[in-house]
């Protein structure tokens, strides 16, 4: 999955405050498929900030 997916449901959701139902339709995917991006891109994070603190 391309970086810019991950990367513009994260802006959609947590910057521009739009809901998964919201980011779905601007997106035309399903919710589900927002909610697995989202969580994706949390777990990048999430794998990139334990690199740091190492």
């Amino acid at each position: 999955m391309p970086k810019e997916e991950l990367r513009l449901s994260v802006i959609l959701y947590y910057i521009e405050d739009f809901s998964v139902r919201e980011i779905a339709q601007i997106l035309e995917i399903s919710e589900g498929a927002v909610q697995k991006r989202l969580a994706r891109a949390r777990g990048k994070l999430r794998q990139e900030l334990q690199e740091v603190s190492i």
